[in-house]
């Protein structure tokens, strides 16, 4: 599996959100931050939430969606849409991104098999996206 990410967000929560039912608790978490790697450099534009949902059985769910707005590594502005959608398995979080953007150079990435990753790593909160090998 390739190590090295092709986007890399530093999350900054700004809110959050709860409810609590019978059978599971619901989080809708707003956030900014900002991306880079070196196919693009960008930051979260507003609007940006992760709905995060914990069942009585301890799963976990989560489910991210996200504009970012940048440059790409040909120097072009652009904006990608991610959809990220995963599961926390005891503070491991894996995802399943899908990529929408306007950008030439990164729309392989919209038919890319992706897989990601969120770690917390001194304080901050990171979403590393990677693309797997073929």
């Amino acid at each position: 599996m390739n190590e090295t990410p092709v986007i890399e967000i530093h999350i900054k929560i700004k809110d959050t959100v709860s409810i609590q039912g019978d059978k599971s608790a619901v989080s809708i978490v707003s956030f900014g931050g900002k991306a880079s790697s070196p196919s693009f450099k960008g930051n979260v534009l507003s609007g940006a939430a992760d709905t995060q949902i914990k069942r009585a059985d301890g799963t976990k769910t989560l489910s991210a969606r996200y504009i970012l707005e940048g440059v790409d590594s040909e120097g072009n502005v652009c904006k990608i849409f991610i959809e990220n959608n995963g599961t926390d398995n005891g503070g491991e979080i894996k995802t399943t991104p899908t990529v929408i953007t306007d950008s030439p150079a990164l729309k392989h990435l919209e038919t890319a098999p992706l897989y990601g990753s969120v770690v917390s790593e001194n304080g901050d909160l990171i979403v590393r996206i990677f693309e797997e090998d073929n």
